[in-house]
């Protein structure tokens, strides 16, 4: 029986070696959730969107990857990282009640 190596497509080391920056691109850029934030700015309707549904969303995913234990502790990130709320799509940070709802 003949052994035909196999070029692996990627390793969890590869995504463990990236900065929290480019693992969050990742999530982002690979999230399925078209659909779900479709749905969701449909529901918004003409409300007030100081906070858009896909930041907050965008900001709810960093918080994953990112490993906060609280949406407090997610909102003090991005209250001091201007970069993140630049890559979630924030102009503020929304109150911790705000995405707790989300």
């Amino acid at each position: 029986m003949a052994i035909i190596p196999q070029k692996r497509l990627f390793g969890w080391e590869e995504i463990e070696e990236l900065g929290d920056f480019e693992r969050l691109r990742l999530v982002l850029e690979q999230m399925p959730d078209e659909e779900l934030m479709r749905f969701l700015e449909r529901e918004r309707g003409q409300g007030r969107d100081r906070y858009p549904v896909r930041a907050v969303w965008n900001s709810i995913l960093a918080g994953i990857v990112y490993q906060h234990e609280s949406v407090e502790s997610l909102c003090r990130e991005l209250s001091r990282n201007g970069q993140l709320r630049l890559m979630c799509g924030l102009g503020m940070v929304p109150p911790s009640w705000y995405t707790a709802g989300f």
